[in-house]
């Protein structure tokens, strides 16, 4: 036998192999056949490397044990402070130059204000006696839309409905007076003589008279204002006989007139009313969606 039976090396002289110590005459195993195994390279011993230290000192403490020790970066932090710039050197004149310069704007404002306490033109100059204020409130005491505290009366009312999200809406007269456009009194059918006659709280004198004469309400591809009938003409009549006519137009906007009377009731004759739209916005009934009573003391 020429080669080791376990490890394939080349044997020498010796009852064992001197590369894998397997003896020689030891029953040959199924590693035996050489033929389709590469022999086996004798292991190369590694190289020498000497041996550790016996003993490795440890790294140095992260704080000095004694005083004497300083660490380095304290040295730094302790180093004699570095001289400072030019730049450094103007800051502080700027700050105080920048103080002294709002102190200056301050005493300035407050001597202005001081001497225009005495100018004729800045005081607030009282309302005359005789002028009044546009609050809105019904009455004769002040100026504003009288119709907000008046009742109303009407000859007849729709029924209530729903919008285009099925919710319920009413047609009273008491929507003529809420100064909301989207809602409004309409009466079935052509409403064309018929009167709607307003209260006022107290006799009050009115400056001008107006209204928006339809259903000035729109949603989604709905246009009630011109589906409805709308008032084209109407006349306005008070409590000392006065009346006047007043001409209407296509706009959802309030159209008015201008009056001077004193009165505590209101008559708004229909005098024409539209012929009903067209399309799917169509409906067969005479609306007005808001009335306008500006009243003076």
């Amino acid at each position: 036998m020429d080669h080791c039976a376990k490890c394939g090396y080349e044997l020498g002289v010796g009852r064992y192999c001197t590369n894998c110590g397997h003896p020689v005459d030891a029953e040959p195993t199924w590693r035996t056949d050489t033929a389709e195994r590469p022999r086996v390279a004798p292991a190369t011993p590694p190289p020498d490397e000497p041996p550790p230290p016996a003993w490795t000192p440890p790294p140095p403490a992260r704080f000095p044990l004694y005083a004497d020790e300083a660490d380095p970066a304290e040295q730094t932090m302790h180093a004699a402070p570095v001289a400072p710039t030019a730049s450094h050197r103007r800051r502080p004149w700027g700050l105080w130059v920048a103080g002294a310069a709002v102190l200056l704007l301050v005493a300035m404002v407050g001597v202005l204000l001081v001497v225009g306490g005495d100018d004729p033109s800045s005081t607030v100059e009282e309302p005359a006696s005789g002028a009044t204020s546009d609050t809105g409130d019904g009455g004769g005491s002040g100026v504003g839309n009288l119709a907000s505290a008046a009742s109303v009366s009407v000859p007849a009312t729709a029924g209530p409905g729903q919008d285009v999200d099925g919710k319920p809406v009413a047609y009273d007269g008491e929507n003529m007076l809420d100064g909301v456009p989207e809602t409004a009194w309409r009466m079935p059918g052509d409403g064309t003589g018929a009167e709607i006659v307003v209260t006022l709280t107290e006799e009050s004198r009115l400056r001008s008279v107006g209204l928006i004469n339809g259903y000035a309400k729109s949603a989604a591809d709905r246009d009630w204002y011109h589906g409805n009938r709308r008032i084209e003409q109407v006349e306005w009549a008070f409590d000392d006989g006065t009346t006047v006519t007043q001409e209407l137009g296509d706009s959802t906007g309030v159209q008015s007139v201008d009056v001077d009377v004193s009165t505590t009731t209101v008559t708004l004759r229909l005098l024409a009313v539209s012929k009903p739209g067209s399309g799917p916005s169509a409906r067969d009934f005479t609306a007005i969606s808001d009335l306008s009573l500006v009243g003076t003391s």
